[in-house]
């Protein structure tokens, strides 16, 4: 896992909505990321890779849709940004910060979702199941 995000509505109870994840059908061949709905109105992105490298590729951009369980359901898509970092043999970052945003997007009038999304610096051993070069 290199990323958890969430949903809100401020317009109701933290109980009072369900919010569903998923990739867009756009991306259901993407190699690299997979998404997993923790059915807790957040979602998991996992790697699916063992590593990635800045000079293939320095930024991902991967398409989040939202759906919420209202009636009519209604969906928003927003982008989560993965910057690849150059790092140097300890794993310590060279090239990149780490910079946290909120995308606002609203599902209704008075509603809105945010996603916590993260411009990622992969560096050294954060998970386990990634290997980072």
């Amino acid at each position: 896992v290199i990323q958890t995000i969430s949903a809100v509505d401020k317009d109701e109870p933290a109980s009072g909505h369900r919010f569903y994840f998923a990739l867009p059908a756009s991306v259901a061949g993407n190699t690299n990321f997979t998404l997993r709905d923790n059915k807790d109105n957040t979602a998991s992105i996992v790697t699916k890779r063992g590593g990635f490298r800045r000079r293939e590729q320095m930024l991902y951009r991967l398409p989040v849709l939202i759906v919420d369980s209202g009636s009519p359901a209604l969906s928003s898509t927003n982008t989560l940004s993965v910057n690849v970092c150059d790092c140097d043999s300890d794993g310590v970052a060279q090239s990149c910060a780490a910079v946290a945003y909120t995308l606002p997007a609203g599902l209704s009038t008075g509603a809105l979702v945010a996603i916590l999304g993260c411009i990622i610096t992969l560096l050294g051993k954060i998970n386990h199941d990634v290997i980072y070069g």
